[in-house]
């Protein structure tokens, strides 16, 4: 039977309508909550407005990989349930508009879903997630690298600062350096600035009105040959002076050592060849095989996702009940929570050896899609159930 346009445009209508309103609710409650975790520390740094809204965007961008599934799924419900509650799914059966109709404009839109859930995973998750990262401890490194009256060393670095100005402006810095055992340094300045340079990742102290004071010291002094004290000591004053730190060192992490969820697909293929071949993978900071197999598989499994919503739902919102857009609600929540409670035993499982990561990534979509074969065989057999 040919697709009638006019009733595919209608449903369609109807289910990105409830899936929009459904994102941004989903959005803004996992948004709020995992805020609220870096709140504290966006306010200890005094994060600009647009820190602020780069961390929120990143937060979206990583948590979208969720979010488009769920709402997505609560927009079928809604949907189908408004549809079925009003009697325009039974005034359809009575025109001889069968399940197919109904389901197949809604798993196209499914699979349209499922390829933008694909391309949040594959492409722009790991990118938030590592950009996240790294803004949250340049954040954290600006608001704590340095607290007034306390020295603090980094590695071979000692950093003092006397003040903190009402413009996060440190005033009276002194930095002790013995990075270089034979040229120690002396640096004292008036004030300063911390900065982050996000090219060359580093931190930059941009000091201005101070002095720098180079002295050999006495192993340099005896291994050179003799001359006068006092062209051995020397003072350089300055009016602006830009002096670098080590990300590693004063973030205290290896920036290079990306966790599994800030690889991308080659990088993690690339690990797991190296795990076969014996690599025991030490610079890394997961150094099992498997962690790096689980993410593989969850950005090839969850695209699945709102295909397999949209053949679950569309028999589960066609059924007349009272109340049809709370029960659609309920059981969005009861089918979002199965879904991802399915996939976070799966993984446990495999992080024990019990079965492999593929079984424990692709274990709901198995479960959903015979779940979704059952209801939609029940359907056909009865579509106008109440």
């Amino acid at each position: 039977m040919r697709l009638p346009r006019t009733l595919a445009t209608y449903i369609l209508r109807e289910v990105l309508l409830y899936s929009l309103l459904g994102l941004v609710a989903i959005t803004m409650v996992l948004v709020s909550r995992n805020l609220l975790r870096h709140l504290d520390l966006l306010i200890a740094s005094g994060a600009s407005a647009a820190d602020a809204l780069t961390v929120l965007w990143c937060l979206v961008s990583v948590l979208a990989t969720y979010s488009v599934p769920v709402a997505f799924l609560f927009g079928v419900l809604l949907a189908m349930g408004r549809l079925a509650s009003d009697v325009e799914i039974t005034a359809a059966h009575s025109c001889g508009i069968g399940l197919r109709t109904l389901v197949l404009p809604v798993a196209l839109l499914g699979f349209a879903i499922a390829c933008v859930t694909g391309y949040l995973t594959f492409d722009v998750e790991h990118r938030a997630q590592r950009r996240l990262r790294l803004l949250l401890q340049t954040m954290a490194a600006e608001g704590r690298l340095i607290e007034p009256g306390e020295f603090r060393r980094v590695g071979e670095r000692v950093l003092f600062a006397k003040r903190r100005g009402a413009d996060d402006r440190l005033e009276g810095v002194l930095i002790a350096d013995r990075s270089d055992p034979e040229r120690p340094l002396l640096i004292f300045a008036e004030d300063g600035e911390l900065d982050w340079d996000s090219e060359r990742d580093e931190l930059r102290l941009r000091l201005r009105n101070g002095d720098i004071h180079i002295d050999p010291g006495p192993e340099a002094s005896a291994a050179a040959a003799p001359e006068p004290a006092g062209e051995r000591y020397q003072r350089i004053a300055f009016r602006t002076f830009d002096y670098t730190l080590e990300a590693d060192k004063a973030l205290g992490v290896s920036l290079s050592a990306y966790r599994p969820r800030e690889m991308t697909a080659a990088q993690l293929r690339a690990v797991i060849a190296r795990a076969e071949a014996g690599d025991p993978l030490a610079e890394l900071r997961r150094h099992d095989a498997v962690y790096y197999r689980l993410q593989l598989q969850r950005r090839l499994a969850l695209p699945a996702a709102p295909l397999l919503f949209a053949l679950v739902g569309v028999p589960l919102g066609i059924r007349r009940v009272r109340g049809g857009r709370s029960w659609g609600v309920l059981l969005c929540a009861l089918l979002a929570f199965g879904y991802y409670a399915l996939l976070t035993f799966g993984q446990a499982l495999a992080l024990t050896g019990a079965i492999s990561a593929a079984a424990a990534l692709w274990l709901p979509n198995a479960a959903f899609a015979a779940t979704a074969w059952a209801l939609l065989r029940r359907a056909r057999r009865a579509p106008a159930s109440a």
